[in-house]
């Protein structure tokens, strides 16, 4: 009969208990100075060690031949223990013994000695499971035991544990198992057993046992079953119903770009396969959180665990993206994962997320905008313009070149004025968003004064919103207006962006000068300089 592999290699030293350290180094100090307690708490999440560390330190307070403060696991009561033949040491479920009766019935037997041994060790896995009356009859034996008892309490939700009982225990938190202590532990077990085995297919299992060791054996045990002697990335891909890192490279990539079409053709490919599209909404949240990552921390290697080559594609592609980009993209994936929990259709909740994700201008929240007006200052910055459809990059000289076929459909408008200009506004704010200037065409869709000086159109904004202002007031976005303007009127005239305070104060200004010129044709100049000179003092 076939033995899981977590049961065959069950850690049975505590130097075979893997990234508990501290935890181990501190019981063995325990035993070599006698200062044993006589109760102890291991909290921790399953898989990560709890309750065979308690069973090696059963055994360890009981050896007769301790080594280094191992046990030997050779003498009788090592052997007695390891086989269940010695009562010394017992173990309780309490998932399915949580009564009161159950633990009056542990305080019966608390009364007798050990037969064989030195202490008589009470662990009581999932004990978080035990009932209020049971946690209360526990308490009065925790309180006053006999010289012989030790209770280790296991448990992976410390938090439902009275704290009256939690006073009583030493804690142990167990950590989760790095991703790099899993590898390991799994090559060396793949080498005992002859397999070949990629290390990136060790990488992915270790990834997705979520720093269970347990949980990564169990399975590594099914790919063993599935593969024979040699385990490929591609078997665990398939098993685990996961996908592959190029397919999240590619996904990001199209999402970043905004390449709607394509984004959405690689998620039909996933389910076409028969993935698991919750998985996948969980992998590109941790693809994306990777790249959050390598925009922060200099310290990568040590937070990501992935092989380095992985990494250094990360760090490659988190240059083409922003950081306020990514926590959106981050916020949308979560908020979809969570909806996707009561949704009948999976599907269509996913394909909306990542079109809103592709298409920043389906979604109107302020990160949306402020990474809409980044992309702006990067190209603008850049000195280009990029074209999200066919990826051509034109220099700041070819704004002025525009689709001349959708130009043609577009009334043409000769010898424009204020009103014509109005009339043809909406036109022209049309005519931007088709040429995938959604960002400009926002910020000019707030506009609806404007003034003609000579040849020179003045866009004016209002107070509030001198942001739009500053930037429409660069010369790309000024040259990009212009031609918008002149190609639909058939005209050449110039672009000028002006706050409507500045443009008051500036008529004013005016009105004074005009003022002037009148009163210095009708007096001599000497009279009016005298006037002034006169009101200054």
């Amino acid at each position: 009969m076939h033995k899981a592999l977590y049961r065959v290699y069950r850690p049975l030293k505590f130097e075979d208990v893997i990234g508990q350290e501290h935890i181990t180094k501190t019981l063995k100090n325990q035993i070599d100075n006698n200062n044993i307690a006589h109760a102890y708490l291991f909290s921790g999440t399953r898989g990560t060690g709890k309750t065979s560390t308690a069973k090696i330190f059963a055994r360890a307070v009981n050896c007769m031949n301790l080594n280094n403060h191992e046990p030997c696991n050779e003498c009788e009561i090592c052997k007695g223990i390891l086989s269940d033949s010695i009562m010394d040491v017992v173990e309780i479920d309490a998932a399915s013994n949580n009564g009161v009766d159950d633990i009056r019935e542990l305080r019966e037997n608390v009364k007798y000695p050990p037969t064989k041994g030195k202490y008589k060790v009470y662990i009581i896995d999932e004990v978080h499971m035990l009932s209020q009356g049971a946690f209360n009859a526990l308490l009065k034996t925790l309180e006053e035991p006999p010289y012989y008892i030790i209770f280790i309490l296991a448990t992976t939700e410390a938090h439902k544990i009275p704290a009256t009982i939690l006073s009583r225990c030493q804690k142990y938190d167990f950590k989760r198992v790095k991703v790099d202590d899993i590898v390991l532990r799994m090559k060396k077990i793949c080498n005992d057993l002859d397999i070949e085995v990629e290390e990136k297919a060790l990488n992915l299992i270790a990834r997705n046992a979520g720093g269970a060791l347990r949980d990564a054996l169990s399975i590594l045990d099914q790919c063993v079953s599935y593969s024979e002697n040699e385990i490929k990335y591609s078997d665990v891909v398939n098993l685990l119903g996961t996908v592959n890192i190029d397919f999240l490279f590619d996904m990001s990539k199209y999402i970043i770009e905004e390449d709607t079409k394509h984004a959405l053709e690689l998620l039909n490919e996933l389910i076409i396969c028969g993935k698991d599209i919750k998985q996948f909404l969980t992998d590109l949240i941790d693809h994306f959180r990777n790249l959050m990552v390598c925009k922060v921390s200099h310290e990568v290697y040590e937070i990501i665990n992935l092989p380095i080559e992985t990494i250094d594609l990360l760090k490659n592609q988190s240059e083409s993206v922003d950081l306020n980009n990514i926590i959106r993209i981050i916020n949308l994936l979560s908020d979809t994962q969570n909806n996707i929990k009561y949704a009948s259709n999976s599907r269509i909740l996913v394909e909306i997320a990542i079109m809103k994700l592709s298409e920043p201008a389906l979604k109107l929240d302020e990160k949306s905008i402020l990474n809409r007006i980044q992309n702006i200052e990067n190209i603008i910055k850049n000195g280009v313009s990029i074209s999200k459809n066919d990826n051509t990059i034109n220099n700041k000289n070819d704004t002025s070149k525009k689709n001349e076929n959708h130009a043609k459909e577009i009334k043409k408008i000769k010898n424009p004025d204020i009103i014509e200009i109005e009339k043809a506004w909406p036109e022209i704010l049309e005519y931007m968003k088709n040429d995938k200037q959604m960002s400009i065409q926002a910020m000019l869709k707030e506009i609806n004064d404007f003034e003609m000086d000579q040849n020179t159109l003045i866009i004016l904004v209002e107070d509030k919103f001198k942001f739009i202002k500053d930037r429409l007031n660069r010369d790309n976005e000024k040259l990009y207006i212009k031609s918008v303007i002149n190609n639909i009127t058939d005209q050449n005239i110039n672009v000028r962006i002006e706050l409507k305070s500045d443009m008051t104060t500036s008529q004013t200004n005016d009105q004074e000068d005009e003022g002037m010129r009148i009163l210095e044709n009708v007096f001599p100049k000497e009279m009016i300089q005298v006037k002034d000179s006169i009101k200054e003092t």
